[in-house]
């Protein structure tokens, strides 16, 4: 599973920044379309408008009109009866008299200078350059009423080009497409449009979306350092993880034979005929017995925290009165003349969803705190409860040294020693476990100042009880 865990890691890390890459290339991409559009949107509108003040009435460019009444409208009755009749050199003709037609426009045009013109009066960049195309020839068709197209050139057709040495048109660089037409000697319809650009158009834009490209791609680059860095940590991590469960694991296994060794043989040294025999070796004994338990004491607080990363609770509905009952007389029992246990039940029983054993190990460690940092002769611990709507709160009193205050807001982290515990024996591990085993079970816990002066007192906040099997509200 763990081996699963670190191979989907790269997967997902890969398949995110995919998304994520390609998720930004498409909004470059339509930003830069968006850019597209609307780039010099403000000289075009200047064009059209100076442009339209130029020409008037007139026919594309000052003295046009005389060029499509000499050259054009002579051509356009015979052209309309070949197409009319159908007749075999329609097209040939037709094209014959556009061709002469737009040769006549070309070689005739002013408008070289009207652009230069409007490109100076309004200001505009002079790098600007234009096209003037023909589209299309359409011919009124009386008979069912529709226009009948004769003649037409694509945009990017050069032999539609009428002036001008813009190489790339498209929709985005159309200042307008405009018509002109007339009624005789029969209803026609001529359409023309300008463009205007810049030459290097897309590396222009291509440089004012700089910013974005390369906020873009500092965005990308964090992105993958950052994700790195992640990943590297989090494979350290799980090595020093894994490399602290196998030591500990390891330390469990060949740690705990020769301490029970050590003490098995103490206490057979103890009760042995030499022993009754040689007082000194029975102290020796004792002495060995009782480090051998000490260290196995701190050795399993020790292994307590592996354990408590891999335990699951297991929670059930228990009467929490007659639980906390059990337990205490289990304490006092194993605690028997070294602190005195007094308990005040509840006045109305209670069940609360807990894990048993969780409970049981809070209730032991508190206990056993106030037996270990205690320097009274008569040590006390009291526990008594309070109730308050549906809440039931665990109140844990004690006549010990106390926990300072500057201690209070580190005191159940792991290992660490208050100011007041100066050469106890402990490793600062009880309050970590008890801590632990509340966030696992959703309760809380407070540490309130004790008036007195001495003694600690702990509040256990453990939420909603049930009552009589009903839920209180």
């Amino acid at each position: 599973m763990q081996r699963t865990g670190k191979n989907l890691y790269p997967w997902a890390f890969g398949t995110s920044f995919l998304i994520l890459t390609v998720l930004i290339g498409f909004l470059i991409f339509n930003t830069y379309k968006l850019e597209d559009k609307n780039y010099q949107i403000g000289q075009l509108n200047q064009i059209q408008n100076a442009y339209g003040a130029v020409i008037m009435d007139d026919k594309i460019f000052p003295g046009g009109d005389a060029i499509f009444q000499t050259t054009l409208v002579p051509c356009l009755p015979i052209w309309y009866e070949k197409k009319i009749t159908k007749s075999a050199d329609a097209d040939q003709y037709g094209k014959h008299c556009m061709n002469g037609f737009l040769d006549e426009m070309r070689s005739r045009q002013s408008l070289d200078s009207i652009f230069r013109r409007i490109v100076h009066q309004q200001g505009l960049d002079t790098t600007l350059v234009y096209l003037f195309h023909f589209d299309k020839l359409e011919v009124y068709n009386e008979r069912d009423g529709t226009w009948t197209t004769f003649f037409a050139l694509a945009a990017d057709d050069r032999a539609g080009l009428i002036s001008g040495t813009l190489k790339s048109v498209t929709h985005n660089n159309r200042v307008f497409e405009l018509s002109v037409s007339d009624k005789n000697p029969i209803p026609y319809r001529f359409t023309y449009s300008l463009y205007v650009d810049y030459e290097n158009r897309n590396w222009r834009i291509v440089q004012d979306m700089a910013p974005v490209f390369l906020l873009s791609l500092a965005c990308i680059v964090v992105i993958v350092l950052l994700s790195y860095r992640t990943y590297s940590n989090w494979i350290n991590q799980r090595k020093l993880v894994d490399l602290k469960t196998s030591f500990l694991n390891h330390m469990r296994h060949e740690f705990n034979t020769p301490l029970t060794t050590i003490l098995i043989s103490a206490h057979s040294l103890v009760d042995s005929e030499a022993g009754k025999e040689d007082v000194e070796v029975v102290q020796l004994g004792r002495i060995v017995e009782r480090q051998a338990k000490r260290l196995k004491a701190y050795f399993e607080q020790v292994m307590g925290a592996v354990a408590l990363q891999e335990q699951q609770a297991k929670i059930v509905s228990v009467s929490i009165d007659r639980l906390t009952q059990q337990i205490l007389s289990e304490l006092h029992l194993r605690y028997r003349g070294e602190i005195e246990i007094q308990y005040e039940p509840l006045a109305e029983d209670a069940e609360i969803n807990l894990d048993e054993d969780y409970y049981y190990s809070i209730l032991d460690n508190l206990v056993s705190n106030a037996i270990k940092f205690n320097d009274n002769s008569k040590k006390t611990i009291q526990l008594s409860w309070e109730q308050r709507g549906p809440h039931c709160n665990l109140k844990i009193v004690d006549n010990g040294i106390g926990i300072a205050a500057a201690d209070q807001g580190a005191i159940f982290t792991a290992f660490y020693r208050g100011k007041l515990s100066g050469n106890k024996p402990g490793l600062g591990l009880g309050l970590y476990y008890v801590k632990s085993y509340l966030d696992r079970l959703g309760w809380t816990i407070h540490i309130a100042e004790d008036k007195s002066g001495s003694g600690t007192i702990f509040y256990i906040y453990m939420g909603n009880a049930a009552r009589n099997g009903k839920r209180q509200v």
